[in-house]
């Protein structure tokens, strides 16, 4: 009896999954294509693209020092690194002298002066600070070797780098000798990358 019953109620489940499922409207229109002979038949098909991230690691900060007493500008290099599944383009689109300093420098061209007689007005006045692609450090050949000076206005095209590769840049400077005390002087850098 009790096999019975338990044949009965499966039997009973069973008919009303296959009504419930039955009952299933479709939900994507279909069309028929009826004809005689040769018929065709079109279907839209429609695709959907993410954009690709555009992934690139570089330093918030750099550090350049002047010393007069040594002649000498020095700056670590500008490590850029493409973290992009594809190759990016890097433009230096503005590189500019910054408020936040004791210091305020006025971008010149480095023809400009005569930086090494420059009084101290001047001296802590002007500066020509530039910025290039470093040879062989990764850039895609055809990289662009012109210095981008502060005082241009344009933007410089530096060059390409593959996925997962690094490429450096580095400053440069002219500037007088003439400071009476210790000093800094900020600059900001811009920076646009693209697909190549």
């Amino acid at each position: 009896m009790k096999n019975r019953f338990k044949r009965v109620l499966a039997g009973i489940v069973t008919f009303a999954v296959l009504g419930v499922t039955a009952a299933v409207p479709a939900f994507a229109a279909d069309k028929t294509d009826t004809g005689t002979g040769s018929i065709t038949g079109n279907v839209t098909i429609n695709g959907s693209i993410s954009p690709l991230t555009i992934s690139v690691t570089h330093p918030i900060n750099v550090a350049y020092a002047i010393s007069p007493d040594a002649q000498s500008f020095t700056a670590p290099d500008i490590k850029v690194t493409n973290n992009t599944k594809v190759a990016v383009i890097a433009t230096v689109e503005s590189l500019k002298a910054a408020s936040g300093g004791s210091l305020t420098f006025t971008d010149v061209d480095p023809s400009a002066k005569a930086w090494r007689s420059l009084n101290l007005s001047d001296s802590k006045k002007y500066i020509a600070l530039g910025i290039a692609a470093k040879g062989n450090s990764g850039w895609n050949s055809g990289y662009s070797t012109s210095t981008h000076w502060a005082v241009n206005d344009s933007p410089l095209q530096i060059g390409t780098l593959n996925p997962n590769i690094s490429g450096a840049l580095s400053l440069t400077a002219d500037y007088g000798l003439a400071f009476d005390g210790a000093y800094t002087a900020n600059h900001q850098l811009v920076f646009q990358f693209q697909f190549a």
